[in-house]
């Protein structure tokens, strides 16, 4: 442990360990107590010593003197009182009743609750050499009405009235409370009489002093300073919370902002600045009507700010409502004093005292919570207490008047907005913390919901590639069977048999066919999923793929009893033919599958730059809630027994990925039992290229020769093939693998004039492989076929980029006719952009 160290711990007394060892809330309530302690003897010592002071200038004579030793005389001690029950006495009946005026035993300065007119008498004095600028000041606004009377053996020689809804303009001096000049000559003596009347019973406070002018000025400028300075600190509360309440947009601010504003306004009227400086021509706007609305309007805001910062509405919802009963209360009894109904006693009384249950539910809420925040909101709610308690004591003629006693309540309050700033500012900045620990909260939600939706996006693909193996796994096996069926039924229509015989070969190859095109569908989309398809556009005329087309489905249609209307036009347009003539085939396959009766239309419209091909029909219609989901893989409409002859479910989904291909739109319009309209859109060209060309399709036998290597693991495969390959005039060797064709061919004379090679082969071998082997055995690039039964997106990729022509099981023998004869011819067979899409 170093020095330092050591010297901070012998620092540490016993007590100070001990209170390290109590709780956090506990040295909390310890400090606010002891803080609250010292601010109470502080303010008792000021009222003490303020109190002390002014009994110490008492003097031991009943003439005021006025002499240039003094500017400024204190006249409660010399006053003498008499009492106007009535509010009839005159001036002359006062003189009379001078043996009638009492001592007046009060605290300083303070009357109390008067309800009479009370008569002020002194005797004042001035010395040969005395100054005669002397003016009597009556440090206090709220008095209604005062007469001045200045009295010169047994006469009055000067008169002086104030009325506090006279216009404050019209007075000699604007001082902030009422000043009067007095008439007076050296060397004379004078008797000074002030009667005081109250509109209404309330405390009556007389700080009356006799001061010179200049010292009269001095005291004025000190005190208008300082209140100005607690006005501006006030107003400056009034912007902040304002500011705060916009930007925040928290209603707690607005009520804050209510009682400091209020209270500005109080104080304001109080003390005569309002009266001086913002309506000095108003004969409405007086003290004691502003200050009483002020002090009702803040005792509510009061009520709705304790309700607000605490979340009492949240946290305890009948403590709430009670507040905000009692602010409701404070409101009606504002509206009964507007209206003259309430008696003004009544309303000071509760203005007074219900304020010092503010702290209660604060108190409660905050101890039971443990918040450290109360202790600054009860802090200032105390010293508004406080005041409003000195206040009440000196009303009730309890404590003097004195700058202590009387700034009570306006120094109260203003604390209290200190405290509650400071509540306020920790409250912002808890709900902001919390705020950023709820954002950061969701942040981290929408991170996990984003690795979530990761991980459950890289299962779905998962799933995706594990159907497309399935598929392409199931759609290899089940090829080459059918490929094999495929071969051998090309290779019975050379054997001669009767007539029932070829009927059963006939339905055998219809049969074999329907097998072909599920395959093909399969196939589709398999090619669209490894994204070997491109897209070679070039304007051409859209008429001559549509026509071709529906000639193909009309025979189709008219077995159905359905009528097939094709409405021709001469539109251009810039796409690929072949995708465009794939879209229509599907479209106008699906209306003559789904339509049992009526018709179907297809059509061209213009719209603009663009062109819609559509397909009516009046079939069964697709209802609203399944139209999204007809263009999804394997979901048919009302097929729950999937039955084949209406398809795989499959052709909407090759659409929709063609169209996207294509980057077209694709828009559905059903009616249940009314049918549907299909439709794409397609941008329109100037003027149409070349005709479409033709993918090879089936051509003329004609008589070839030369030897043709087969490779293929299925040995009915080789069989097939052998058998159709023969029959043609080929001399073929059929093998399962490249090794086994060149040991083979060894005893060959001559070189092959073609291998046709099936992709996947055993032992991981493929057919890409096995050609490269026989073109490098003989170092020549001997024509070459691929023949695959295989979907696998990666492996159609892998075949699409060895760039050898390839042909999918099960294979139309006049296909495979075709295909050999053009590689033999010396030609690349021409294919379609999808790749045999």
């Amino acid at each position: 442990m170093t020095t330092s160290a050591v010297r901070r711990t012998k620092r540490h007394s016993p007590w100070r360990r001990s209170a390290d060892r109590l709780p956090t809330w506990v040295r909390h309530r310890i400090h606010s107590c002891i803080t609250l302690v010292l601010l109470g003897l502080a303010l008792f010592f000021g009222i003490v010593t303020q109190t002390n002071a002014q009994d110490q200038n008492a003097p031991n004579h009943d003439v005021v003197l006025l002499d240039r030793s003094r500017d400024s005389i204190d006249l409660w001690p010399y006053w003498t009182l008499l009492s106007d029950p009535t509010h009839s006495f005159t001036v002359n009946e006062v003189l009379a009743k001078q043996d009638q005026f009492k001592v007046i035993h009060a605290p300083h300065s303070n009357l109390g609750i008067h309800a009479d007119t009370v008569w002020l008498r002194a005797n004042i004095a001035l010395s040969k050499n005395a100054p005669v600028d002397w003016r009597l000041n009556f440090d206090f606004l709220l008095l209604d009405e005062i007469d001045v009377y200045v009295v010169e053996h047994g006469q009055v020689v000067q008169h002086v009235p104030f009325r506090l809804r006279q216009s404050f303009a019209e007075r000699s001096i604007p001082f902030h409370h009422p000043v009067f000049p007095l008439a007076l000559q050296s060397g004379q003596q004078y008797e000074l009489l002030i009667r005081i009347h109250k509109y209404f019973p309330v405390a009556i406070y007389l700080p009356v002093s006799i001061a010179r002018t200049d010292a009269l000025i001095g005291e004025e400028s000190f005190t208008q300073s300082w209140q100005s300075l607690m006005l501006g600190v006030t107003l400056s509360f009034v912007m902040f919370s304002l500011f705060i309440a916009a930007l925040k947009r928290d209603p707690v601010c607005l009520w804050f902002a209510l009682f400091a504003a209020t209270s500005a306004l109080y104080t304001a009227s109080y003390y005569g600045l309002a009266n001086q400086h913002l309506w000095p021509n108003s004969n409405f706007l007086q003290a004691n009507f502003v200050a009483r609305y002020c002090l009702m309007i803040r005792a509510i805001s009061c009520f709705l700010f304790v309700d607000g910062v605490l979340d009492l509405h949240e946290r305890n919802p009948r403590l709430s409502l009670l507040l905000r009963s009692i602010a409701v209360l404070f409101a009606l009894l504002t509206v009964l004093f507007a209206l003259n109904i309430a008696t003004k006693g009544e309303i000071i009384w509760a203005i007074a005292t219900l304020p010092l249950l503010l702290p209660v539910p604060f108190i409660i809420r905050r101890a039971l919570d443990g918040d450290p925040l109360w202790n600054w909101a009860i802090a200032g709610g105390v010293c508004y207490t406080a005041g409003v308690t000195i206040t009440t004591a000196l009303s009730r003629n309890v404590l003097p008047w004195n700058r202590w006693t009387e700034g009570a309540e306006h120094l109260g309050a203003l604390l209290n907005m200190a405290a509650w700033i400071t509540v306020m500012s920790i409250r912002t900045h808890r709900r902001q913390r919390a705020a950023e620990l709820a954002a950061e909260h969701e942040r981290q939600l929408v991170a996990r919901l984003a690795v979530d939706l990761r991980h459950q996006k890289e299962l779905a693909e998962e799933a995706s590639l594990t159907k497309s193996r399935f598929l392409a796994a199931a759609s290899h096996d089940l090829r080459q069977p059918v490929h094999a069926l495929s071969l051998f039924i090309g290779a019975l229509r050379s054997v001669p048999m009767n007539p029932k015989g070829q009927r059963l070969l006939d339905q055998i190859e219809s049969s074999a066919d329907a097998m072909d095109r599920l395959f093909a569908a399969l196939l589709d989309i398999s090619k669209l999923d490894a994204g070997i398809v491109e897209v070679r556009r070039q304007p051409f005329a859209l008429d001559a793929v549509l026509s071709r087309v529906c000639d193909d489905y009309r025979r189709e249609a008219a077995i159905k009893g359905l009528k097939l209307s094709y409405l021709r036009c001469r539109v251009i347009v810039d796409s690929d033919p072949t995708l465009v003539e794939r879209i229509a085939r599907n479209l106008i396959s699906n209306a003559v599958r789904y339509t049992n009766a009526g018709r179907i239309i297809v059509g061209c419209r213009r719209r603009g730059s663009s062109v819609a091909l559509q397909v009516w029909d009046t079939g069964q219609g697709i209802p609203a809630d399944q139209q999204s989901l007809v263009f999804g893989e394997f979901y048919q409409v009302d097929n729950p027994e999937r039955d084949r002859e209406k398809g795989l479910g499959l052709g909407l989904a090759i659409v929709r990925r063609v169209a996207e291909l294509l980057e077209c739109d694709v828009h559905l319009r059903s009616e249940r039992d009314r049918g549907s309209c299909f439709e794409i859109t397609l941008p329109r060209a100037a003027e149409a290229a070349a005709p479409v060309a033709e993918t090879v399709e089936e051509t003329q036998a004609t008589h070839s020769t030369g030897l043709v290597v087969v490779i293929d693991d299925e040995k009915a495969i080789r069989a097939g093939m052998s058998a159709l390959l023969i029959d043609w005039g080929y001399e073929v060797l059929a093998t399962g693998s490249a090794d086994e064709a060149i040991q083979l061919l060894a005893s060959y004379t001559t070189k092959p004039a073609l291998l046709i090679c099936d992709l996947r082969l055993r032992a991981g071998e493929n057919g890409i492989e096995a050609i490269e082997k026989l073109r490098t055995e003989y170092n020549e690039a001997i024509p070459a076929m691929l023949v695959t039964g295989d979907t696998a997106a990666d492996r159609l990729s892998e075949a699409r980029a060895s760039e050898l022509p390839m042909l999918h099981k099960p294979v139309p023998n006049s296909r495979l006719r075709a295909a050999i004869n053009h590689l033999l011819a010396g030609k690349t067979i021409q294919q379609k952009s999808t790749a045999a899409l």
